[in-house]
């Protein structure tokens, strides 16, 4: 139960802190060329940051890890396809991870404004998402504990109201061998009563028969001395 307490209050320690996304331009290299890109640094790993930046960009096309950066060889932005390329990395930055989306601006040429337009917010969205479904993942955890403090907590609950209704089972029948012991003993002296009665009245019956054998007796006596 100490364990789910603490758990407890790690992640609402966790989740008491909001998370701010900064966005900045900055210019990238891929071959020599120069990418107008817009990045954030995330409090995450690479390998997690990278990963999710591969999914998030899947909503735009069909993102492959190249050598250099993540590439989208045709994209849709705005909800229009286009055939350039739309490309993003993620690098370690300390403790941190340093991701970013960007454009070869030569290759969009009457597009560059609206898809520059586009892609601060598109780093903006995939950074928001990111801390959004870290802490997600922390609810997750956290509803875990609590349904299964709460399940701990009914069963404690359940066994509390089966050891009342023993005790209370355990009292009535207390109650009941105290009146079982009670008439038992009334019963008893009532017992003794009737045997201390029979005994007087079985040996004055003896008594009686006694007298009856020898007042047979005397008659035959007196018979037999008839002639």
């Amino acid at each position: 139960m100490k364990k789910f307490v603490l758990l407890a209050f790690l992640l609402i320690s966790v989740m008491s802190f909001g998370q701010t996304v900064m966005v900045r331009q900055e210019k990238q290299k891929i071959k020599n060329d120069n990418i107008y890109s817009f990045a954030t640094t995330l409090d995450a790993s690479v390998e997690d940051v990278n990963g999710a930046l591969l999914k998030f960009l899947k909503n735009y096309g069909k993102p492959k890890q190249q050598d250099e950066a993540i590439v989208l060889a045709e994209c849709i932005v705005n909800g229009k396809a286009f055939s350039k390329a739309l490309y993003g990395n993620t690098r370690q930055a300390g403790a941190a991870t340093y991701a970013w989306i960007g454009v070869n601006l030569n290759e969009w040429a009457a597009d560059s404004a609206m898809v520059v337009g586009r892609l601060e917010a598109m780093v903006k969205e995939f950074g928001v998402n990111f801390y959004r479904d870290k802490i997600q993942v922390q609810i997750d955890e956290a509803q875990r504990a609590v349904d299964i403090v709460s399940r701990q907590q009914q069963r404690t609950l359940n066994e509390q109201q089966s050891i009342q209704q023993k005790i209370e089972s355990n009292k009535k029948e207390y109650q009941q061998l105290l009146k079982a012991i009670q008439k038992n003993r009334s019963d008893s002296v009532a017992l003794v009563l009737r045997l201390n009665k029979n005994t007087a009245s079985t040996d004055s019956l003896r008594t009686v028969a006694d007298k009856v054998k020898q007042a047979v007796v005397f008659q035959k006596e007196r018979q037999g001395k008839v002639n």
